[in-house]
């Protein structure tokens, strides 16, 4: 007796782009009072999508260029706004992602995704720019601070600062992983094209900036910067179009053992 086991998997190949919303969740801003946080969108320009999908379950792969980092307002000793901390990094991502499917029709998926990235730095910089103000300045940074800066009893009166190059790119790692979660949907719209959508939440594992560059700033070396850990999170909106192949296979048949009942072994005759 034989039985066969049928398993059905999709291949797909596409494009998608996207927007996020970027923060970065650092002790040292969080202490310090001249930093206050903005919240704003940067773009994915784009990415390439590959994916396998089974029963049940499907992988993908998804290069991209990333974008993270946040500004943040510079106050002044009496909290109005005068200027802005600008981090910004560029990454080429390749994020590997496991896909568990909640809701599975042939034409409509819901899936759990869950993934881990090798994130490449491409350019990477951090800068300061104010007007003339009394800003709150670690005592600690006295010493290092130029000439132009002048020490008074309840701040520091600063001169303005155009797009002063606080970091560069050999102060962060060229670097990073990043973990992520959240939830995808795909249509497939005809018998060859597919829509997706995908939001994540996304964490970077390490410290993004540079061994030599922490040693600094925990030396009160940096004047605009305390020393503390640095993580980065983004959330990502994706929508992205894919072209599929759909399949059918059959799994090899298998043997089902066949019982035969003899009956009782005869005596040879004497």
């Amino acid at each position: 007796m034989h039985c066969h086991a049928q398993k059905e998997v999709t291949y797909s190949i596409g494009l998608f782009g996207g927007v996020t919303s970027t923060f970065t969740f650092d002790e040292g801003i969080s202490l310090d009072p001249r930093y206050q946080a903005k919240y704003g969108a940067k773009f994915i320009p784009g990415g390439v999508h590959a994916g396998v999908d089974y029963m049940g379950f499907g992988f993908m792969v998804d290069p991209q260029l990333t974008e993270v980092g946040q500004t943040f307002n510079i106050l002044n000793t009496q909290g109005g706004q005068v200027g802005e901390r600008s981090i910004s990094m560029t990454y080429l991502q390749i994020p590997f992602s496991y896909k568990k499917h909640l809701i599975d029709l042939s034409f409509f998926k819901v899936s759990f995704v869950a993934g881990i990235s090798y994130a490449h730095l491409l350019k990477a910089n951090e800068s300061i720019k104010h007007i003339d103000a009394k800003l709150i300045f670690p005592a600690a940074t006295y010493s290092l601070l130029p000439d132009t800066y002048t020490v008074e009893y309840d701040g520091v009166v600063s001169p303005l600062v155009n797009n002063l190059e606080t970091l560069k790119k050999t102060d962060f790692k060229s670097v990073q992983v990043f973990g992520s979660l959240g939830l995808r949907s795909d249509w497939d719209i005809t018998d060859h094209a597919r829509l997706s959508f995908d939001l994540r939440a996304n964490g970077g594992v390490f410290d993004p900036r540079s061994a030599d560059y922490l040693n600094r700033a925990d030396n009160n070396q940096t004047i605009y910067e305390i020393a503390g850990e640095r993580r980065d999170v983004f959330f990502s909106l994706t929508f992205g179009y894919s072209r599929y192949l759909f399949i059918e296979t059959k799994a090899k048949p298998k043997k089902v053992k066949s019982f035969v009942q003899y009956g009782p072994k005869r005596k040879k005759p004497k």
